[in-house]
C-alpha cells in the first residue's frame, strides 16, 4: 500500500491556471458574498396567473 502512495507524492501537482496575461491584476469587484434567506414580501402578489 505504501508503494502506490509514494508515486503520488513524488509527482508534480497538475492544474489549470486562467489569467488575463498581465502580471498586475486589479482587485476583485466583489469582496464578500452574504448567503441568507429572502425576506417575505409585505403584500402577497395578486397578479399571478396559472399556465
Amino acid at each position: 500500500m505504501t508503494d502506490s502512495r509514494q508515486g503520488v507524492l513524488e509527482e508534480e501537482p497538475v492544474g489549470i491556471v486562467i489569467s488575463r496575461g498581465s502580471r498586475a491584476e486589479t482587485p476583485p469587484r466583489v469582496w464578500a458574498y452574504v448567503w441568507g434567506q429572502v425576506p417575505e414580501p409585505d403584500v402577497p402578489p395578486t397578479d399571478i396567473k396559472a399556465a
